[in-house]
């Protein structure tokens, strides 16, 4: 359907990270060949530095490559593999940049060029430390699992290479007890690796954040932000293209109060009907990726100690601190004081 007459710029997975897990399964003692017959793909079409592959491809390689590998933990022996000039512009301009505080915010920034699945979110703790909290579209079960163990982890990997040292004042927490592959996982990371957390994070010191990368240099990052900058706004535009992504795309940038159904369809240029439609042949509500976003907005206006809970449930739209609460609840688990208590 066309809105506005333009083409919606859908990034998908670079085929090369695809080729990185064909290399990481043949490591582990796997055919690859098998992996990519399923996709109907070829490696050396996975090389072209423009191939991108759809969402829904993505993760039925992801899933493929977990059947083949089970607990030998795919996850982070992924992140080990991973180099940070594989990310293009994004990994240049990280490692030009001239802090590991803006290094890591501009890997966070155009992260959705690499993996639109995936968001952080930067939260202050106590004793001047930041934890990048990590959080994905997946349904929890083995993809949501490897992926974030794989970004998690490749954050770690990343900050070792800016610095071409071990990353002192970080640390990495999980959600959940820890999986067969934790023993290997932690004798493989430069960094403590802990479980049963509050969320799934890295956790720096502000000391690590203020450190100056090796390859700094104002030139290279001033060019690797322009080109960063380029396919960011193509990739966010307010173009054609699936609504359901259109939707989650403005959520996720609109400050609270969220909009309601009739002044998002507005703003997309259709109906609220046809949003509805579309929304459904997608087996998503409004409703369900208005709680996406209110969620992350709780979490973020919950780690700002001064700010009180009624006051982050009237910043959310709830006129009742108890029906904010409730709604907290059956997003995390947790309810906003447990939340809170917990960072």
């Amino acid at each position: 359907m066309v809105v506005s007459g333009r083409t919606w710029f859908t990034p998908g997975i670079p085929g090369i990270y695809v080729v990185l897990l064909c290399d990481v399964l043949r490591d582990l003692g796997h055919d690859p060949a098998a992996l990519l017959k399923t996709l109907g793909l070829k490696r050396e079409q996975l090389l072209d530095s423009e191939y991108r592959l759809p969402l829904e491809q993505a993760d039925a390689a992801a899933e493929a490559a977990l059947a083949l590998v089970g607990d030998a933990g795919l996850g982070f022996r992924y992140a080990r593999a991973m180099r940070i000039t594989l990310h293009g512009p994004v990994g240049l301009l990280a490692l030009s940049s001239p802090t590991m505080d803006d290094g890591l915010e501009a890997a966070r920034r155009y992260l959705g060029l690499r993996a639109p699945f995936l968001s952080v979110e930067r939260v202050p703790l106590a004793e001047r430390r930041q934890a990048l909290s990590f959080r994905t579209d997946f349904n929890p079960g083995p993809i949501q699992r490897f992926v974030i163990e794989a970004m998690v982890i490749g954050f770690v990997y990343m900050l070792e290479q800016l610095l071409e040292a071990s990353p002192e004042g970080a640390e990495v927490h999980f959600q959940g007890a820890p999986p067969p592959h934790a023993e290997a996982l932690r004798r493989a990371v430069p960094v403590p690796v802990h479980y049963g957390q509050a969320r799934d994070a890295l956790i720096v010191s502000e000391a690590l954040l203020a450190a100056r990368p090796r390859l700094a240099d104002p030139q290279a990052e001033a060019l690797a932000r322009e080109q960063c900058e380029l396919e960011f706004r193509r990739w966010r535009a307010n173009q054609e293209g699936p609504l359901p992504e259109r939707v989650r795309a403005v959520l996720r940038d609109h400050p609270a109060p969220l909009p309601e159904l009739a002044e998002m369809a507005e703003q997309l240029a259709t109906s609220p009907r046809t949003l509805k439609r579309h929304l459904q042949q997608a087996d998503l509500t409004y409703r369900q990726l208005q709680d996406e976003a209110r969620y992350r907005q709780a979490c973020k206006l919950l780690a700002e100690r001064g700010t009180r809970i009624s006051e982050v449930a009237y910043a959310l739209g709830y006129n009742d601190v108890a029906n904010f609460s409730r709604a907290f609840k059956r997003w995390s688990g947790k309810t906003p004081r447990e939340y809170r208590e917990g960072i």
